[in-house]
């Protein structure tokens, strides 16, 4: 027999997205393919650390920018004309701005972090939920910023200085074995922005966006996500939050995920997640046959749109003993 062309695989393999995505949306062929096809927009967040929110608001507009005010995020706003000016300005190089998708500021606000308190951030690189975390406790707590890759931690260490960040630590540990590294029970507050197989940035036009995309690879990512989410679980102390999130709309890295959680995990509860956002959609409760835990249904899952990428976010607290 010969072998698969590059492009039956290309084939292939989008049309498996499309077929997981719309059961995953519960959306036709159609409206599935045309979110799947959305470009992706960016957002800027403001940073108090460096300069007065108002200020660098009026040195977007004398560059150009237009955009909107985020109502859901504080200093968040839309770029509708301007982003290149804004990405190559001194605003962007100083750290008085920072420019992402709206998506990315969800894990954040749905951890609350507060000064004085204890925070880890797992999977750290390149830096801007550690950066934001930082802007929201105005500098005073303590925060653990971890990466597994030397060079990506390096970048985290740059945007760090460049946001004025405090990081009190930067650690290179496999997440896999964080329960090796650090006390248990000691942190506050934990985020877990997971490696994930990244659909979210995916577009189905773009073909080097397949190269590495897989359902096997999906699956061994879920693998490590379920032990980066156990090991976190030991360094949280009894009534402190972790948020889980990825970038991903594969099931099996988001819900399948929690609901193993709810299994292998003691003290934990999921919270509900409010965010009113247009590209809000239910969880998936039943995947390949399986049911999942009904609770995984106060998890955030979104929809790529126009200007916040699909995204997957979920809360947990840990009971007091």
């Amino acid at each position: 027999m010969g072998r698969t062309s590059p492009a039956d695989k290309l084939i292939k393999k989008r049309q498996a997205w499309l077929t997981r995505t719309m059961q995953a949306l519960e959306l036709d062929e159609a409206s599935t393919l045309e979110l799947l096809k959305l470009g992706r927009h960016q957002s800027v967040r403001l940073n108090p650390l460096i300069a007065d929110p108002v200020q660098s608001l009026q040195a977007m507009v004398e560059l150009g920018w237009q955009g909107e005010e985020i109502t859901w995020c504080e200093n968040g706003y839309t770029i509708t004309e301007g982003l290149q000016a804004l990405r190559d300005s001194q605003l962007a190089a100083d750290g008085a701005v920072l420019i992402q998708n709206a998506a990315s500021w969800i894990p954040v606000l749905a951890l609350d972090p507060q000064p004085g308190e204890i925070i880890l951030d797992v999977c750290a690189a390149p830096g801007g939920k550690t950066s934001h975390i930082a802007a929201l406790t105005g500098n005073k707590a303590v925060i653990v910023a971890n990466d597994n890759s030397r060079a990506r931690l390096m970048k985290l260490r740059a945007m760090s200085v460049r946001m004025a960040a405090h990081v009190d630590r930067f650690t290179l540990y496999d997440a896999t074995s964080l329960s090796k590294k650090f006390d248990a029970e000691s942190f506050d507050r934990i985020m877990i922005d997971a490696p994930c197989s990244g659909e979210g940035m995916m577009a189905y036009d773009n073909a080097k966006d397949f190269n590495s995309w897989s359902v096997a690879h999906i699956k061994r990512l879920q693998q490590l996500q379920k032990k980066i989410l156990v090991q976190a679980w030991q360094l949280l102390k009894p009534g402190g939050i972790l948020v889980y999130s990825t970038c991903t709309m594969a099931p099996e890295e988001n819900e399948s995920v929690i609901d193993y959680g709810l299994r292998a995990l003691e003290d934990v509860t999921i919270e509900t997640l409010n965010f009113d956002l247009p590209n809000s959609i239910k969880p998936v409760l039943e995947w390949n046959g399986k049911k999942l835990n009904p609770d995984t249904s106060k998890c955030l899952r979104l929809t790529p749109s126009g200007g916040i990428e699909a995204f997957f976010v979920c809360k947990l607290t840990k009971h007091l003993s």
